[in-house]
């Protein structure tokens, strides 16, 4: 899944020509910042599993720039992310980790956890999963603090100069 953003920022590509340094520590500083929100956001909406790790254990956010571009990603390293953001098509699951998660989440325990989670199975194959947007979701509702955050970014530059 990818979503992006572009604002325009007024200013910022002159002062990044003059000002390099100041212009890259203040879009690094503003786009974690954006990212830090997004991630809390992103995990309040993540469901949690039985366990040990849950989904929204792996989920991240990293900025990467280079000589120009500064660049945030928020993500999960996880492969079925993309299954729970959403959903999947019918399709039969394996069964030990759905009788784990019976067995944790229900407190279901022996044969008869096998037999439910076997139920759970089928059903899935039958309907498939339901998506979660949590990601989706995350940044939706936060889109325009994201923006307003970003748009500080060309005023940082110019007080990083006066520090």
């Amino acid at each position: 899944m990818e979503i992006k953003t572009t604002v325009k920022l007024d200013g910022l590509k002159e002062l990044t020509k003059k000002y390099p340094e100041a212009s890259k520590k203040a879009r690094v500083s503003r786009i974690t910042e954006a990212l830090l929100l997004l991630e809390r956001a992103v995990k309040g909406k993540t469901p949690v599993g039985a366990g040990p790790i849950h989904l929204r254990d792996t989920i991240f956010q990293k900025v990467s720039y280079g000589v120009q571009a500064v660049v945030g990603n928020l993500g999960t390293p996880a492969i079925y992310g993309e299954s729970v953001e959403y959903g999947t098509q019918p399709h039969f699951p394996p069964v030990a980790p759905i009788q784990h998660w019976v067995e944790k989440k229900l407190g279901i325990t022996g044969k008869e956890a096998g037999s439910v989670a076997y139920l759970i199975a089928r059903a899935i194959s039958r309907r498939g999963t339901k998506g979660q947007a949590m990601f989706g979701k995350g940044f939706a509702e936060n889109e325009q603090a994201v923006l307003r955050i970003l748009e500080m970014i060309p005023g940082d530059v110019v007080t990083g100069l006066s520090n």
